[in-house]
């Protein structure tokens, strides 16, 4: 079954859409996951969203007039960013997914480094992957919160936040740059103009900081950098009561244990075990990070 691995258009969005909307909700609810994109619309949302923001390389599968699949690479810096990389149910078991990702690699081969967050449940997009080179380096879980629940979000934080203003971006970039290793300065203005970027502070000097973009589904709690555990809560115990009411959604990294429980205990679950799967010398740093899934998903 041969593919034509070609740019991305405008006219591909609905095939997109229902391409990324079968093939989430496919291989999630054959791991007894549930559902992942709640209906068709949503998903042709992020399949717009991709074409219009930030992507700069976003790479479909035709096959029969048909999106088997699509394949996204967005730089930071020297670091690329990959992801989401899927393929339709009707087509899984042919090569499409890495027809795509030998197509994408080509794309970035100016790079240093990939990476991109796996599922762990899923075997054969991990075997893919560390086919070629990507190696799993650190474990990241995936947590959700009922907005349903009350949240023990009004305890004392001795750190002061407050909402990112444009006056503050160079500085926060300034910030990010060096800890993340990562240049994520148009996230940061993305998160600014859709949605919103707290940062926390300690006698004025940035100790970190938290994106959010509320959604039609729910609202994504990072990309976070942040200098500790203490100031991670901070910031999202703040993001919680600022969206009381609404689901959350937030991947933490699973070695930031104290976080983890702490976030536990704001009634924050488990959904899903995923890996950091990285290509090239990009590591984490000792920072605690948290994860979005767009702009900056990976």
């Amino acid at each position: 079954m041969s593919a034509v691995i070609r740019d991305m258009t405008a006219k591909d969005i609905d095939g997109a859409g229902e391409m990324l909307f079968k093939a989430f909700n496919d291989v999630s609810s054959k791991h007894g996951h549930g559902v992942r994109i709640h209906n068709q619309q949503v998903a042709k949302v992020w399949a717009w969203s991709m074409l219009r923001y930030g992507y700069s390389d976003l790479l479909v599968a035709e096959i029969g007039n048909r999106v088997a699949g699509i394949c996204c690479l967005n730089p930071r810096g020297r670091v690329g960013n990959v992801g989401p990389v899927a393929v339709h149910p009707d087509f899984q078991g042919h090569a499409v997914g890495r027809e795509l990702m030998n197509a994408l690699l080509k794309r970035a081969e100016g790079l240093e480094s990939l990476r991109v967050i796996q599922e762990a449940f899923n075997r054969a997009s991990f075997s893919l992957y560390y086919s070629l080179n990507f190696m799993p380096v650190a474990t990241v879980l995936e947590l959700f919160l009922d907005g349903r629940i009350e949240k023990e979000s009004d305890r004392c934080c001795s750190n002061n936040i407050t909402e990112l203003s444009k006056k503050d971006l160079d500085e926060i970039h300034a910030y990010d740059n060096p800890r993340s290793k990562l240049d994520r300065r148009s996230d940061l203005e993305y998160y600014d103009k859709w949605g919103s970027v707290f940062v926390c502070r300690n006698q004025d000097q940035i100790r970190g900081f938290l994106a959010c973009l509320p959604g039609s589904e729910f609202v994504q709690l990072g990309p976070l950098l942040a200098e500790g555990e203490e100031e991670a809560l901070c910031l999202f115990r703040h993001a919680v009561e600022v969206f009381k009411g609404r689901d959350c959604r937030t991947r933490v990294m699973a070695r930031d244990y104290v976080l983890v429980r702490a976030l536990n205990g704001l009634h924050f679950r488990l959904q899903s075990v995923n890996n950091l799967m990285v290509r090239g010398s990009w590591r984490p740093d000792v920072y605690v990070e948290a994860f979005g899934i767009f702009p900056d998903g990976a």
